[in-house]
């Protein structure tokens, strides 16, 4: 009795065991056609993530003319080279950032903004820019050379205030350059 329970648990077992290889061979050979795209050593493909932009509001609150916070600012005497005198400048009229670049899109002095080359590069001469919101330009002529002031104010400029800021890059560029 116990050999005829033996035969009848191999007779059942055998095909089991050569279905489930079956299984496996089949599975493996699913991922040997998705392996024969790429090598080896090569890692699988990862999806492709797409940026989708988040419109932002154009409208910003309604802002104040910029006020001369220290108008006896000495742009000059106690700067130690162009920098310090454009970081007094933008203290001095309540600038974020203030860059002067060249007709080809190149920094030719900032007061250490981070977006300095990329204000450059975008607002200079050669494109024609018109001022975008929240920048503020002015093009200005240095022996021979024409530059473009770019600056970011934490208010408005007006046109007062734009005419000074012209006058004190001049007196800065004649200082240092």
């Amino acid at each position: 009795m116990i050999l005829f329970i033996i035969l009848v648990l191999i007779i059942i077992l055998i095909p089991a065991a050569l279905l489930v290889k079956k299984a496996m061979d089949a599975r493996s050979a699913e991922k040997g056609r998705a392996r024969r795209h790429r090598l080896d050593y090569q890692p699988t493909a990862k999806p492709n993530w797409i940026a989708i932009p988040i419109p932002i509001s154009k409208r910003s609150p309604k802002q104040q003319p910029v006020a001369v916070s220290n108008p006896d600012a000495d742009l000059l005497e106690n700067c130690q080279d162009i920098q310090q005198s454009l970081l007094v400048l933008a203290g001095k009229y309540s600038l974020d950032s203030f860059t002067i670049a060249t007709s080809d899109g190149l920094v030719f002095a900032s007061s250490g903004s981070s977006t300095a080359q990329e204000d450059a590069a975008r607002y200079n001469r050669k494109h024609n820019v018109s001022n975008p919101e929240g920048v503020t330009l002015f093009s200005l002529d240095h022996k021979g050379s024409e530059l473009t002031g770019i600056i970011r104010p934490q208010g408005i400029i007006t046109r007062d205030a734009l005419k000074h800021i012209e006058n004190d890059t001049q007196d800065i560029l004649n200082r240092w350059i």
